[in-house]
């Protein structure tokens, strides 16, 4: 296949709101094709087939996994959904990119391993932060050295979460709650910044009056040796509070902002060696990003993999130490213990 022909073709379950950002980086990615999109409405799915151009509309999940020209799958299903349609996919001969969380027990992720196993197929969690150029440059920071050695690790994500009728993101029995919609996150930059697992969890919880749900959970991640990570997640507090820190024994990086919502730019500071920033003047190095589509380099990756016949940059063994470090911090809050991961 010639690189101008190189393409993948994808099929997309489902009419999420987060389509309307995955989409986009979809069709902009340079090796990927998307052949056809589904819904359970019927007129839902072909308004999504005329809006994005995609050339087939199927009126169910099945249906379009049963299209033998897709050769791949998007997944942006409601997290409680995501195990049985990713192992309904792999079963269907597809490779799989699914939302996160992949799972939402470490049963169901040895469920979806042993179909990908069987299937010869690719899965990959869809974390499209890890595509941000911001992100791309603050791990070259770290594995190059420029901060000595990354021993601290400060990450709080938040946005105001209330509803008026129904929000998917409070329903216990469709995986919501604070850890599972921004946790996950939060536990795979920690993941990413040490390059290794954590080993024990340490957890509390709160759950707004009223609701059924975590709202906001904080912790620590043991990564041994010294590395920690301490973080909080929260539909109770504000958006502008979200911000990574990095410090290491020589150094230290922080990116305000989550680089998710399409702002402008994304911006990251570093400061070398000193023991202050500000000390005799010192100001931190700057450097800005300019706004750039994450899905549309996610989408590039696991394009590149299924037509190269290789493994993802993140694999399903990615996937599972994130679920196993997500549900051991759930553990730690409801039992108020150390848990090790």
């Amino acid at each position: 296949m010639s690189e101008m022909t190189a393409c993948v073709n994808w099929g997309v379950l489902g009419s999420a709101w987060i389509n309307n950002l995955a989409i986009p980086g979809l069709l902009t990615a340079g090796n990927a094709r998307l052949l056809a999109v589904s819904s359970r409405r019927p007129h839902v799915a072909e308004a999504d087939r005329l809006r994005w151009g995609a050339d087939r509309a199927y009126a169910s999940y099945q249906l379009l996994l049963e299209d033998r020209d897709i050769e791949a799958v998007y997944i942006p299903l409601p997290n409680h959904l995501h195990c049985e349609w990713v192992v309904a996919a792999l079963r269907a001969g597809k490779h799989v990119l699914c939302e996160k969380p992949l799972a939402l027990s470490l049963a169901q992720v040895e469920e979806i391993e042993a179909a990908a196993t069987r299937a010869d197929r690719q899965v990959m969690e869809a974390f499209m932060y890890r595509f941000a150029p911001r992100w791309v440059r603050a791990m070259e920071l770290i594995r190059s050295g420029q901060i000595g050695e990354a021993r601290l690790a400060r990450i709080t994500l938040g946005f105001k979460q209330f509803y008026d009728s129904y929000n998917i993101r409070f329903d216990p029995g469709a995986g919501g709650g604070a850890l599972w919609d921004m946790g996950c996150y939060a536990v795979n930059m920690s993941r990413l910044i040490f390059g290794a697992e954590p080993v024990a969890a340490l957890a509390t919880q709160w759950v707004r009056p009223d609701e059924k749900v975590d709202t906001t959970t904080s912790g620590v991640l043991d990564f041994g040796g010294g590395r920690t990570s301490i973080f909080s997640v929260s539909f109770d507090h504000i958006n502008p509070l979200s911000q990574v820190e990095i410090v290491g024994t020589d150094g230290w990086i922080s990116m305000q902002g989550t680089g998710m919502r399409g702002e402008p730019f994304t911006r990251l500071l570093s400061h070398r060696f000193g023991d202050e920033i500000f000390l005799d003047g010192v100001e931190p190095t700057i450097e800005n990003f300019p706004a750039a589509s994450m899905f549309a380099a996610e989408f590039r990756e696991f394009s590149r993999a299924v037509l190269a016949d290789e493994r993802p940059l993140y694999a399903m063994e990615d996937a599972r130490a994130n679920a196993r470090a997500v549900i051991a911090i759930a553990e730690a809050a409801s039992k108020r213990v150390t848990v090790a991961v």
